[in-house]
């Protein structure tokens, strides 16, 4: 909600009310086996991020997992140990763009930040 808008405009809906509930119901009533299985059965299919990286990505990605298990290792579940490990191992092939990207000291940046005070003056 917005600073300095009164309480009318933020008032939720009946309808809004009752999808926000059946959604809420139907998910509860979901098994958490069947959501596991689910999860399984796409890592199963898809080709293990880790395995598409070079060396270099790959060994910088262990150390990211081991500096997250060395901070929190205790707790987290095995799920979510595995579930760090394919994220991180996802997002470094988006890292590995975007360090190949050359930039100069002379390239400017795509925008360029200006303050409300500059605006007004």
């Amino acid at each position: 909600m917005p600073f300095g808008s009164n309480m009318k405009n933020a008032s939720i809906t009946r309808r809004t009310f009752a999808l926000s509930a059946a959604a809420a119901a139907t998910g509860a009533l979901i098994p958490a086996h069947a959501v596991a299985h689910v999860h399984a059965h796409n890592a199963q299919q898809q080709p293990s991020a880790m395995s598409k990286l070079s060396p270099e990505a790959q060994a910088e990605v262990e150390m990211k997992v081991a500096a997250i298990f060395r901070k929190y290792g205790g707790k987290l579940s095995e799920e979510q140990k595995a579930d760090i490990r394919r994220i991180l191992a996802e997002n470094q092939d988006g890292l590995e763009k975007m360090r190949a990207y050359a930039l100069g000291n002379s390239d400017q940046p795509a925008t360029v930040f200006r303050s409300l005070r500059e605006r007004e003056g």
